[in-house]
């Protein structure tokens, strides 16, 4: 069986949406899915999406901050960290598909 190319997405707690980070993928192209978690951190989370996912590549979200993680980072080393606002969140989507595609990224404010 092939495995389809997707990048990895959660969110932590269940009444937040992640339409605006999927919206930010889909303008890209990628494909993602949305997947389950067992990890209790953003990060940890986030990591564990990406070292999972096809196209190496997990975002993770709760209600006050995404998490855009690389499968090739160091563990506890992701590659953004954001507050929750719609834009940004849809922007974070959006640099997800292009770490996939290796353009250039849009600009963040990121919380690190």
């Amino acid at each position: 069986m092939t495995v389809r190319p997707t990048i990895f997405v959660t969110k932590l707690v269940p009444d937040i949406s992640l339409k605006p980070v999927l919206l930010g993928i889909e303008e890209e192209g990628i494909p993602y899915e949305e997947v389950v978690t067992t990890k209790l951190t953003l990060v940890e989370a986030a990591y564990e999406l990406a070292a999972n996912s096809p196209l190496e590549v997990g975002i993770v979200m709760n209600k006050d901050q995404a998490v855009l993680h690389y499968k090739k980072l160091p563990e506890d080393e992701p590659l953004f960290i954001i507050d929750t606002d719609y834009e940004e969140l849809r922007k974070l989507g959006t640099n997800a598909a292009r770490l996939v595609k290796r353009i250039p990224f849009k600009v963040l404010k990121e919380v690190k």
